[in-house]
């Protein structure tokens, strides 16, 4: 069955054309030679064609399509401004988005407490030269840098990413684990307001409190300098100076409860497949406790034990717990050691 056209339709189409014609202005005529090589154009390619057709027919389609090229043509001349105004709105919107880093990542983020939405960063989310991470109440996120240090940001917080190894300090308290590679060359920089802390191959945590520099040692060596001043606190210290340049020095046991906080934030092991040697070390030195076996055969077998499953919600002592009590080996604590025994 053939449809038949609808005349309402085209009466409609006809008018809008006619509109559009009229926004357009008048069009300047097609040159006559340009007409003539476009009606030898397509009276050829009518003749190699196989569909019958009327030449005349063709050729004045071919005009009429040409026409209402012109009307867009005409229309095109409004819409190209209106859409380039359009556009630089977004543009400008965008722009104030961050823009998309050219310098490698610092790092990424390996654990976030609090609510992730409020700090703006999520686990996993790479860190690049430039930004600034801030936590609120209750907050707080850790950094696994690409030299595996790790950088943990406690509550209340402002920490600025100047590079891969230098960090700005500007509000609150870090802690910085730089590995077991004492007196490496190297290490990480934080500047503060009240002076600049250097590490040599330790853990360390700084706090900036008004008009104080709070560097707490729990592993190895920070330098600190204050203008013309230098201090050195070592394993077990902790050296607070204040704006005037005068410094206190006071112990601090690797196991104090100060830090706590720090152990928290620590970046999750995966005991998959790991010995559970490798995890006590690893939990041991978290949690600020000289590991110890009750022989030799019971470190051996530690060795030989392989772990499966995941301990990534628990703190380091949870985390000891939790695995050994899977195994045939026990634990206790006592003058800051954790000794392993039957």
């Amino acid at each position: 069955m053939t449809d038949q056209p609808n005349t309402e339709q085209q009466e409609r189409d006809e008018e809008a054309l006619a509109r559009l014609m009229r926004i357009a202005g008048p069009r300047p005529d097609i040159p006559p030679d340009v007409e003539s090589r476009v009606h030898e154009r397509v009276l050829k390619e009518w003749q190699v064609s196989t569909a019958p057709a009327d030449s005349t027919r063709v050729y004045e389609n071919v005009q009429r399509s040409w026409r209402m090229a012109g009307v867009r043509r005409q229309v095109f001349r409004w819409a190209v401004p209106l859409a380039v105004a359009a556009s630089a709105v977004l543009v400008a919107v965008m722009m104030q988005q961050p823009v998309a880093p050219t310098a490698p990542a610092v790092g990424t983020v390996a654990r976030v407490i609090g609510v992730s939405a409020e700090i703006g960063i999520a686990n996993g989310d790479s860190v690049y030269p430039g930004a600034t991470l801030a936590t609120g109440d209750g907050q707080g996120l850790s950094l696994l840098l690409v030299g595996s240090e790790s950088v943990r940001l406690d509550a209340n917080s402002v920490l600025q990413i100047d590079d891969r190894a230098r960090f700005t300090l500007l509000q609150g308290r870090m802690y910085a684990d730089t590995g077991r590679f004492a007196y490496r060359n190297g290490g990480l920089q934080i500047d503060t307001d009240l002076g600049t802390v250097t590490d040599v191959g330790t853990q360390f945590a700084v706090e900036v409190d008004g008009d104080t520099l709070d560097v707490a040692v729990r592993e190895g060596r920070v330098d600190v300098r204050q203008d013309a001043d230098a201090f050195v606190a070592i394993a077990g210290e902790r050296l607070v100076v204040n704006k005037a340049g005068s410094a206190e020095v006071t112990e601090l046991a690797s196991h104090s409860t100060y830090w706590r906080w720090a152990a928290e934030l620590a970046p999750r092991f995966d005991i998959e497949n790991k010995s559970l040697m490798d995890f006590l070390h690893w939990a041991s030195r978290e949690a600020g406790l000289e590991l110890v076996f009750a022989s030799d055969e019971l470190r051996m077998a530690a060795m030989r034990t392989e772990l499966h499953g995941s301990v990534e919600d628990f703190g380091p002592i949870e985390a000891i717990e939790s695995v050994l009590a899977t195994t045939a080996f026990r634990y206790r604590i006592e003058q800051g050691k954790v000794v392993i025994e039957r």
